[in-house]
C-alpha cells in the first residue's frame, strides 16, 4: 500500500488489473449474520472522526471473539482511536497496524471505554475504565491475513475479516442500495469496513460488508460490492483480521 493518506482515511489503494474467480468447491453465499446470527455485533458510527479502522478492526474482533464463545461484548473503538500509538486516531490508520495493537495490547469493550470521538476529539489513553473499574482488554492470539484465494474459506471458518478499498465520489455522495462498482468521481480516500459475506444477484457477483456510518445508511448499514474484479483496489492487497482460540 503506498503512503498516500487522505485526511481522516486509510491510504488510497492504487489499483492494478485484476481477475479472479472463486473456487468452485465454495457456496454461492455466505452471510456471518445467517450463519452466527448470536454473534454479529450492531452497525455503529464514526461519525465525524476518521476511525474507520478502529471500527472496522473492533466489529471484526467483537464477532470473532463472540463466535468461539467468549462473551465479552462489543469491542471498543475507542481504545484503538485513543491507545493504538501506531495509527492516527481520528486521521486514519493502517491496515496491518490496528491487528498488531489488537495482538499485542487487545482491546477492551465499549462498556468500559465507550465512543466520544464523534467531534473528532481524541481524549487521552485512560488508565481506568469510564466508570472507574480497571481496563480488561482481549488479544488476538496471533495476526491472521488471507489472500484472495483463500478469503472465503477463512471467512467460513474464522469469521470476519478487515476490508479496505478506494472510496470515490460515486460511493461517498450517491450510494444508496445494490451492488455497488465505481462508475464516475475521483478517488476521495481510503476507507475501511467489515467483510461479513458474499453472494450472487442476477449474474453479478458481490461482497457483503459492515459499514460504520450508521445504520440508516445503505442497505440497513450495509452494502455490497463487486466481486471478483478488484472493484476499487479492494482485493489487490488480501484481507486481514485475527485468530481467537
Amino acid at each position: 500500500m503506498n503512503n498516500i493518506r487522505a485526511k481522516g482515511g486509510l491510504p488510497i489503494i492504487p489499483e492494478r488489473e485484476f481477475s479472479w474467480e472463486a473456487p468452485p468447491t465454495l457456496p454461492k453465499s455466505f452471510d456471518i449474520r445467517e450463519r452466527y446470527p448470536e454473534a454479529v455485533v450492531p452497525v455503529r458510527h464514526q461519525e465525524q472522526c476518521g476511525a474507520c479502522w478502529a471500527f472496522a478492526t473492533t466489529t471484526a474482533a467483537s464477532i470473532r471473539f463472540n463466535i468461539k464463545g467468549h462473551s465479552y461484548g462489543v469491542l471498543s473503538p475507542q481504545d484503538l482511536v485513543s491507545c493504538d500509538k501506531y495509527d492516527g486516531g481520528c486521521n486514519g490508520g493502517g491496515f496491518y497496524t490496528p491487528h498488531v495493537y489488537m495482538h499485542e495490547t487487545g482491546a477492551t469493550t465499549d462498556q468500559c471505554m465507550s465512543y466520544k470521538s464523534f467531534d473528532q476529539r481524541v481524549p487521552l489513553c485512560p488508565v481506568k475504565c469510564d466508570k472507574g473499574s480497571a481496563i480488561v482488554r482481549h488479544k488476538y492470539e496471533e495476526i491472521a491475513k488471507y489472500t484472495v484465494n483463500d478469503v472465503m474459506e477463512g471467512l467460513m471458518k474464522d469469521g470476519p475479516m478487515y476490508f479496505a478499498f478506494t472510496v470515490y465520489e460515486d460511493f461517498l455522495y450517491h450510494y444508496g442500495s445494490g451492488i455497488y462498482k465505481h462508475r464516475y468521481g475521483r478517488a476521495v480516500n481510503g476507507h475501511a469496513v467489515t467483510l461479513m459475506g458474499w453472494g450472487e444477484e442476477n449474474g453479478e457477483k458481490y461482497w457483503l460488508l459492515q459499514n460504520s456510518w450508521g445504520p440508516e445508511w445503505g442497505e440497513n448499514g450495509f452494502f455490497r460490492m463487486r466481486r471478483g474484479t478488484n472493484e476499487c483496489g479492494c482485493e489487490q492487497y488480501g484481507f486481514i483480521s485475527g485468530l481467537v482460540e
